[in-house]
């Protein structure tokens, strides 16, 4: 017994601590990101690529990304508290966007802005970010609820924060829910440091983020959205599936890369099976397993499928995206539901 506590403690002394608000402020860094290329790619199109620069000299959009990540990366050397996190988030995004907008460029002897994989591996980049972003937040979770030493340095690291930029009622409520079951000196001393900290309202972000989630809850729980979001799942994906299959079987893709569609038949016919298991365990009653399938037949479409998507029809593959984005989060706010033990919505697809 004391041999495994003595070797269990140094493995924990090396664990570092995460920000607060850092897989939130990582999020925030990804979706800036993505929406400077979509806005960058629509832009260069619509005013025929324009060259900055004269004679032999073009400066790339991929200049102004190095440069935006080099002020993020100073923002966030120098300055603390939440405001500079959200200026190093913001910054480090568009950065990284115009940086990742030029791939193409970089991979080919030819410079090719227009490199046929870039847009999947634009699109790869980005899925990979929410992704690390959604393990390290569940991560954060678990490790929240197990150890009280991070516990109490999450809550000092939040109060001394609070000292800067002040904190908000939500901020300082889990600030104070964070110590509970800490010493109470070390708990009192925090307190200390929370009852210091001025108050702040919720920025415009933070405000405008809890109404679309407000507003997502309240749809989730009205008695016709279930039922229409696994009709909408069930008949997009075997239909997707049946017309990427009969092209692959047929040998006449509808693009000029056979490879992309028949991986995408693959892909799609085996979300296609889920989303179909996801709907027949749901009227049978067993909701969480219906969940869990549903997201499972999404995350494969979202993470595998779509590289392909993007791949084949370049960045007409957004098209696909809201759909899918908002199934997931629906299916989400419900399993999230039966975890909790709340009540459920009115009815299944069953109804």
């Amino acid at each position: 017994m004391t041999t495994t506590a003595t070797a269990t403690a140094p493995r924990r002394a090396r664990r570092r601590l995460r920000l607060a608000d850092g897989v939130w402020r990582l999020r925030m860094m990804t979706l800036a990101g993505i929406a400077t290329v979509l806005i960058t790619r629509a832009y260069l199109a619509a005013t025929g690529y324009p060259r900055i620069g004269g004679g032999g000299i073009h400066i790339g959009h991929v200049v102004w990304g190095g440069l935006l990540m080099i002020a993020a990366l100073t923002v966030a050397l120098v300055w603390a508290g939440d405001r500079a996190r959200v200026w190093t988030a913001l910054l480090g995004g568009v950065g990284i966007g115009l940086f990742v907008d030029e791939v193409g460029k970089y991979l080919t002897t030819t410079n090719d802005y227009f490199y046929r994989p870039a847009a999947a591996i634009i699109y790869l980049v980005f899925a990979a970010l929410l992704v690390e972003a959604a393990l390290l937040g569940r991560d954060t979770v678990a490790a929240g609820a197990a150890d009280e030493s991070e516990r109490l340095a999450s809550a000092a690291q939040i109060a001394a924060t609070g000292l800067i930029s002040g904190l908000t009622p939500d901020e300082r409520d889990h600030a104070t829910r964070l110590l509970d079951g800490c010493p109470d000196q070390d708990r009192d001393a925090v307190l200390r440091l929370l009852a210091q900290a001025r108050h702040r309202d919720p920025g415009l972000l933070t405000r405008l983020v809890e109404r679309v989630r407000g507003w997502a809850e309240w749809v989730a729980g009205l008695r016709w959205t279930e039922t229409v979001v696994f009709v909408l799942l069930i008949v997009s994906r075997v239909i997707v599936a049946i017309v990427f299959i009969a092209q692959a079987a047929g040998g006449e893709p509808h693009s000029t890369d056979a490879g992309a569609i028949t991986a995408s038949a693959f892909t799609r016919g085996a979300s296609a099976v889920l989303t179909i298991a996801a709907v027949i365990v749901r009227i049978r009653g067993r909701r969480m397993t219906a969940y869990r399938l549903a997201k499972s037949a999404i995350l494969l479409d979202l993470i595998v499928t779509e590289v392909f998507n993007f791949h084949d029809s370049q960045f007409g593959a957004v098209a696909e995206l809201p759909h899918l984005v908002l199934g997931f989060v629906f299916i989400s706010i419900w399993q999230r539901q039966v975890e909790q033990g709340s009540q459920s919505p009115q009815t299944s697809p069953a109804s």
